[in-house]
């Protein structure tokens, strides 16, 4: 019994010795795995999470310390630094993860470069959820903003009811409030087409006296409007150049880390010649 279980634990130790020497040959050979190691990629996501929270709440903490609340250029000075100091550190952590995510386990550059690609393509969902949160919680605020709209429609027909009054037209406060309505929806035409109507008088002149309105919502809204058209696209524009950058980094880590030195000791062969 004893005889074979000795030549069994024989049997196991020369299988178990010829997969090694296969697997080092396949490596020597410069071969890799055709399957995707995700516990390197979950690990380079980690160190690129770890490191980006890290460089992030550093600049944050230099910017802040050195803004000014009473000076307006000061907060454009650091808004405006700390953005760009904030993308450098997105590719730095970029970078360090993909490396990571190419090293562990050590393969050749071209399945790093592979690692790092998926690597890029999870850090921009993760991107993508964290601007959608930012402008979900944006969303909600202008929904707050629009609920005072009516008072301040309210008080805007009564200002477009003294410039009648200053122009010698009476018209009742519905429609003074309608034509007020009109003018802040952005259509002036209609709105001076139906002053036109309650007024009895030629649409170029209601033109002319609507241009006297004061119409603060209407200045704000289309103030609201040009700002988000500049932020729409320069945000735009500016995560699709983020974006093709990141996965020069990605790439260029992932290469980086496949293309490493082994960590692994080379086996010496035991028979030296005399």
């Amino acid at each position: 019994m004893s005889t074979v279980r000795s030549i069994e634990r024989r049997l196991y130790v020369r299988r178990q010795a010829d997969r090694d020497i296969a697997s080092q040959v396949a490596v020597a050979g410069g071969e890799v795995p055709r399957h995707m190691e995700w516990n390197g990629i979950w690990t380079g996501y980690m160190v690129f999470a770890g490191v980006g929270i890290l460089l992030l709440s550093f600049v944050l903490g230099i910017g802040f310390s050195s803004l000014n609340p009473l000076n307006a250029s000061s907060w454009r000075s650091v808004g405006g630094g700390t953005l760009g100091w904030a993308v450098v550190m997105l590719l730095i952590s970029v970078f360090l993860g993909a490396w990571v995510a190419g090293r562990t386990p050590r393969t050749t550059k071209k399945h790093g470069m592979m690692r790092g690609v998926t690597l890029w393509g999870m850090v921009l969902v993760t991107c993508l959820l964290a601007i959608g949160w930012v402008a979900g919680t944006a969303v909600s605020a202008a929904g707050s903003v629009a609920s005072s709209v009516a008072p301040v429609a309210t008080s805007n027909g009564a200002n477009v009811q003294a410039v009648l009054q200053r122009n010698g037209i009476t018209i009742t406060n519905a429609q003074a409030t309608s034509i007020s309505n009109q003018m802040m929806a952005g259509d002036q035409n209609a709105a001076a087409t139906a002053l036109a109507a309650d007024a009895g008088i030629p649409v170029a002149r209601a033109n002319t006296i609507l241009g006297e309105v004061n119409s603060p919502v209407a200045g704000a809204a289309q103030g609201a409007g040009t700002a988000t058209k500049n932020v729409g696209g320069n945000l735009s524009w500016g995560l699709f150049w983020i974006s093709l950058i990141g996965l020069g980094v990605a790439l260029l880590g992932g290469a980086v880390g496949g293309g490493g030195v082994s960590l692994r000791r080379s086996h010496r062969p035991t028979n030296q010649p005399a």
